[in-house]
């Protein structure tokens, strides 16, 4: 599992790869991160629990949520296009 510095490095080199984003892109994904966390807080209200357990539950839920989006979003089209690459060049493992 790669630790935070590398999710950053991994982050930005895929952001220089790819300058000419669409903002509305990039809206949209903070769009689905907020809509992921809404659905865990209703989650939280559904299983009626106290103010403070819906809290630390979205919490505890906004880190895994913001990486896996970072991940699928910036990250593993990096690594799948390097694999590629690496590949046809005959360096594959």
């Amino acid at each position: 599992m790669p630790e935070f510095h590398d999710v950053i490095l991994l982050k930005s080199r895929a952001e220089a790869d790819n300058e000419d984003a669409n903002p509305y892109w990039i809206i949209l994904e903070k769009g689905s991160i907020l809509i992921s966390l809404f659905l865990v807080m209703a989650i939280g209200i559904g299983l009626e629990l106290p103010v403070w357990g819906v809290a630390l539950l979205v919490g505890l839920s906004l880190g895994p949520i913001v990486y896996l989006h970072v991940y699928f979003i910036y990250i593993r089209p990096h690594k799948k296009k390097q694999n590629n690459q690496n590949e046809t060049h005959g360096r594959g493992d």
